[in-house]
């Protein structure tokens, strides 16, 4: 089982580089299905996620290349759509192909997918969108077939601007016959990368105001090169973990204007950020204070997928302060490993209070979903003593190199 072991209780100082972003190299190669030839995606972070992706694509009849972080993906020979459960079952991002293949080859059946055990993540969104849009759905407990004999533009508004359901409709209309109008759409950044990688293939999509997305269907998609932008999970972890730790970081190509409410809760913590050119420096050399009343939500509200690495900060921070999750009800599965660790951590329903001003004793802990491991991790930087994060297979699903980077940063961290 690998792990990773952190020496704790030292100040971060340093550079690093931030990956490619997972949640948008994801979709974007999911988005390559449409195109019936051979698209180069550089800057694609080299995680497991990205390699199971490599992996279905290939099982359906795509031949993918990769050589270091480019990935070239000739779906050219598309012919099945068939998921194998194998790797089905183990990402949850695999959810995805059913409106790229729906609208290339009019069907895809796959096993419920897997990935993190965060709450509940149901795909009626992306059933009912693609119903409306001409697709038969059928799901018999263990999985889901859908086909179509050609999908239809309509107009659309979603319950939930659900990130998933709003990529599967960007993909399924730009093959639909006619003009598909998405409304409460997912504002996500990771939506504007999937729609210009489009757009470069040439698909015709027009933002319309907040939330309101217009598609105009078409089946002459052509190769294009793209470079996949910088993870702004993964500099928003590093962030929380300069917070947490102290000291003074510089993370290059962390993306501006995609973590601005993180950003702004570590300054309002006593953090100084400074951005030069296409970094941005973080400094936190005084006390940390309590953030107040946080709660995730859809972008530009705060993230919930740095909602675990907070926590951390939060429990460092002088003063009480609490964490409202408003998107997966699951998140807080992290707080038990954390409170072994000393966070004092109290969660109620959707709420977690947490009184600040702890310090964490190191410990052997668990992970058991991707953030809330990198969380495990931030902690173990800050703690007393030594920490072993057990379960790093999780972690490794969304970090490149989380040892490695945080190497870099100067902290005593191995691969276990």
């Amino acid at each position: 089982m690998k792990s990773v072991y952190i020496r704790g209780n030292a100040s971060l100082y340093g550079e690093v580089t931030i990956q490619g972003s997972k949640n948008a190299a994801l979709p974007i190669m999911a988005a390559a299905l449409l195109v019936p030839g051979v698209c180069v995606l550089r800057n694609c972070p080299r995680i497991a996620d990205v390699e199971y992706m490599c992996r279905i694509l290939v099982s359906i009849g795509c031949r993918v290349d990769r050589k270091g972080r480019e990935i070239r993906i000739d779906a050219s020979g598309l012919t099945d759509g068939r998921l194998p459960k194998e790797y089905v079952t183990r990402m949850r991002s695999s959810v995805m192909l059913m409106g790229p293949l729906l609208g290339r080859i009019g069907e895809v059946s796959l096993n419920h997918p897997g990935g993190c055990v965060i709450g509940d993540r149901p795909i009626d969104l992306h059933i009912k969108a693609l119903s409306r849009m001409g697709a038969a759905c059928r799901d018999d407990g263990t999985g889901l077939t859908a086909v179509s004999g050609g999908l239809r533009g309509t107009s659309l508004r979603l319950d939930y601007p659900s990130v998933g359901a709003t990529e599967n409709v960007i993909m399924a209309a730009v093959m639909a016959d006619g003009v598909t109008c998405l409304e409460n759409c997912a504002q996500e950044p990771e939506i504007g990368w999937l729609c210009d990688f489009l757009i470069h293939c040439g698909a015709s999509i027009t933002r319309q105001g907040t939330g309101r997305l217009l598609i105009r269907g078409q089946r002459d998609l052509h190769p294009c090169i793209y470079t996949i932008p910088s993870d702004r999970i993964v500099a928003g972890t590093y962030l929380c973990a300069c917070l947490a730790a102290g000291g003074e970081v510089l993370l290059k190509g962390a993306p501006e204007g995609e973590n601005d409410a993180l950003e702004g809760m570590a300054e309002r913590m006593g953090a100084k950020l400074r951005r030069t050119g296409d970094a941005l420096r973080v400094k936190r050399a005084g006390p940390l204070l309590s953030p107040g009343r946080v709660e995730t939500g859809s972008f530009p509200a705060f993230p919930t997928d740095l909602q675990s690495p907070f926590l951390v900060a939060m429990a460092q921070a002088e003063g009480e302060s609490s964490m409202r999750e408003t998107v997966f009800n699951g998140r807080f599965g992290v707080v038990a490993e954390l409170n072994r660790m000393g966070a004092g951590i109290e969660v109620e329903k959707d709420t977690a209070r947490v009184p600040g001003g702890r310090r964490l004793t190191g410990r052997r802990v668990r992970a058991a979903e991707l953030r809330g491991g990198a969380a495990l991790v931030v902690a173990g930087l800050c703690a007393e003593g030594d920490t072993l994060v057990e379960n790093r297979s999780y972690v490794d699903r969304g970090y490149e190199d989380i040892c490695r980077d945080l190497r870099l940063l100067g902290a005593c961290v191995q691969d276990g």
